[in-house]
């Protein structure tokens, strides 16, 4: 008679995927409103049933090992099955449209991919995308021509709608990258 492999916990999985794409299981924990140690106690668990370490430290933070992702794609893949047998049995399958409103800087790089993920778990959604400036898309916010936009903004300017999320603005350079004295030497900044 064949052993029956253990069943892996699909709450763990959640969080050891949203750890990864959080950059730590803090971050993680706050997202899944849970504990940091509870999120840590499922990872454990996660690698025991496992039979194997999924991640290992590297520098500050986190990196995946050869298992780990292995099992990232795998658990992708059962929690976004999970999730759509629950929006299914629910029937909470979206039929409508969204309009949705962003700078070039999200439109070209990070927004593709979002929305084609979107698209996958609900195909008949109707997604209207909109690039455009700043101002233009805060006019066609309040003028209800758009659902939603993601932009860059002014944190003191108050706007018409619910702030979804936030984040502070960060310069990203190499550790050897001396800016200040480019900028009195008056070089541009080169793109890296």
């Amino acid at each position: 008679m064949n052993k029956i492999p253990p069943t892996l916990d699909l709450d763990a999985l959640r969080s050891f995927v949203t750890g990864m794409e959080c950059g730590s299981f803090a971050q993680a924990a706050i997202r899944l409103c849970r504990s940091t140690s509870a999120v840590s106690a499922q990872l454990k668990k996660l690698e025991q049933q496992c039979g194997a370490d999924l991640v290992m430290k590297k520098g500050r933070g986190l990196a995946l090992t050869r298992d780990g992702e292995i099992v990232m794609s795998y658990a992708r893949r059962m929690l976004a099955l999970n999730d759509e047998m629950q929006c299914a049995l629910k029937g909470e399958q979206l039929q409508e449209e969204i309009r949705i409103g962003m700078q070039e800087d999200f439109g070209e790089s990070l927004m593709p991919g979002i929305l084609g993920e979107f698209k996958c778990h609900h195909p008949d959604v109707r997604i209207i995308a909109r690039v455009d400036r700043n101002r233009a898309l805060l006019t066609a916010f309040d003028d209800d021509a758009l659902d939603m936009v993601l932009l860059w903004q002014n944190a003191q300017e108050k706007r018409q709608g619910q702030l979804i999320g936030q984040r502070q603005m960060a310069w990203i350079q190499p550790p050897d990258l001396d800016i200040g004295a480019l900028l009195a030497r008056g070089e541009p900044l080169p793109l890296v």
